[in-house]
């Protein structure tokens, strides 16, 4: 009977996710995947807190990737894939890898310093998709940089969708949409 009482005692431990915690510096494994509940130095936004900043005119920072070709899709064929995004984001796909290539980082921060004016306490809002790195690794890249009002919105454009309206957009100009991965 105590064996039974042990397993019984143990079972909404072993049922339970434990939480994923922050690594120290930018994560470096898959882009999609559990995520931590924070980011430290950054605020972590919901719908309604994103909702109640957009009246500062946050910059929106877009990280998700861009739609890849199917290998079977037929050669003649025409590809016009699309990015919907949160109206006003600026997109730039493949920003939140772990490492940046050539040039890239200094592209990044160049753009982020023209979208902010070089004001580090401008609001920035990074964003992706549900459960995506990239966007974490975004708000930890400018938190380690400086910047000292990011928000972070893991919920990302599927939880934008739910109650807005998305809109195209484009890739950021001088930023290639094979970003890394």
């Amino acid at each position: 009977m105590a064996a039974i009482v042990a397993v019984v005692a143990l079972l909404p431990n072993m049922t339970r996710a434990d939480p994923v915690a922050e690594p120290s510096g930018l994560w470096s494994g898959p882009m999609h995947g559990e995520t931590p509940a924070t980011l430290s130095g950054a605020r972590v936004l919901d719908l309604a807190a994103l909702e109640a900043l957009m009246a500062r005119k946050p910059i929106l920072l877009d990280v998700g990737p861009a739609d890849r070709k199917p290998d079977d899709f037929p050669k003649d064929g025409l590809w016009l894939p699309t990015h919907r995004s949160m109206p006003g984001a600026v997109w730039m796909p493949g920003a939140g890898a772990a490492s940046l290539g050539d040039g890239q980082e200094k592209i990044f921060y160049g753009r982020i310093e023209a979208l902010t004016q070089k004001d580090k306490a401008r609001p920035i809002v990074t964003f992706c998709r549900p459960q995506c790195w990239g966007s974490w690794n975004v708000g930890k890249r400018l938190v380690m940089k400086g910047y000292t009002n990011v928000g972070w919105f893991p919920a990302g454009i599927d939880g934008w969708q739910e109650k807005h309206e998305t809109a195209v957009v484009k890739p950021e100009a001088g930023w290639s949409a094979a970003a890394p991965k």
